[in-house]
């Protein structure tokens, strides 16, 4: 079955306009206004895990997404760059998952993608495809999972999402932002604190994550705005902005489609055959009708 949701037409606002939200969402003007059930109650004493555990089992109940996104980056400088591309997530019954963005433009990242896979244990391995020098996956190091990719301030963690059992998740004391009420679990690694997370109360959905270095400082934030509800308690964010402090550089990710369906996400998206079909004979495609005409 498909499934088409609405989403604000986020293609027809210009680039000044768009700044002007990205600049209200970094100041914290943005707060979100839902009129969803209220959880306060139910998980007044629930620990860190039996939180997150209801935010995955409410939020992520379908298993094939495809989605058209718009991202801007924007440096120290205040110097901006567009891109657009597609995201593909599949997630198989077994719990394996596997994760893919195509670059559309500009023509310096056309065609490049960066492909993940997460295993049974909750293991990830992240690849990147470069149309212009192979046909094949290259396999990224160890720990690329965590770090920020193509010159953007999100990495494929932050995009994929965290497998709970591999992690230590603590409660912490309920905290109000800007008016709006969260319940805050800090997620661990033995004895580092790695990241908080702020769960709306009244539909369970994590609308900001803070991110901590080895020193237990905050180096990155990541929210989440436009929130649409899809399919019951379900909820979607448009957008997306993550924050580096350490580098003064942002990126904003805009939703301008989205799609529940297993057809737009068949398996061989996930292969460089498919890969290679799909961008590199394209732009050879698109290159020849330019010349021919």
């Amino acid at each position: 079955m498909i499934r088409f949701f609405p989403i604000i037409n986020l293609r027809s606002l210009n680039v000044s306009c768009l700044l002007s939200i990205l600049m209200s969402i970094s100041m914290g003007l943005l707060a979100p206004e839902l009129k969803g059930q209220v959880f306060t109650d139910e998980f007044e004493q629930a620990s860190g895990r039996e939180l997150l555990e209801k935010v995955h089992n409410t939020h992520e109940q379908f298993p094939y997404v495809y989605e058209e996104q718009s991202m801007i980056l924007i440096d120290r400088l205040g110097q901006k760059e567009t891109r657009n591309l597609k995201r593909y997530s599949r997630v198989e019954q077994d719990g394996q998952a596997s994760f893919l963005l195509v670059f559309d433009s500009p023509e310096d990242v056309k065609g490049v993608a960066v492909l993940a896979r997460r295993n049974k244990l909750g293991e990830t391995t992240q690849f990147i495809y470069l149309p212009a020098f192979s046909r094949s996956l290259i396999r990224n190091a160890g720990g690329a999972s965590h770090s920020s990719f193509l010159g953007t301030d999100f990495s494929v963690e932050n995009l994929i999402g965290e497998e709970l059992d591999n992690y230590i998740l603590e409660r912490q004391r309920d905290s109000i932002i800007g008016g709006v009420e969260y319940f805050v679990v800090d997620v661990r690694n033995n004895n580092r604190k790695l990241r908080r997370h702020y769960i709306l109360k009244d539909i369970l959905f994590i609308a900001r994550t803070e991110f901590f270095d080895e020193l237990d400082q905050i180096y990155k934030c990541q929210t989440q705005h436009d929130l649409t509800p899809v399919l019951g308690d379900m909820w979607r964010a448009n957008m997306l902005l993550m924050q580096d402090f350490r580098e003064n550089h942002q990126t904003l990710i805009k939703i301008n489609k989205r799609v529940f369906s297993a057809d737009y996400v068949p398996t061989k998206v996930f292969t460089a055959e498919w890969l290679y079909e799909n961008t590199i004979q394209a732009v050879e495609l698109e290159m020849q009708t330019e010349e021919s005409s």
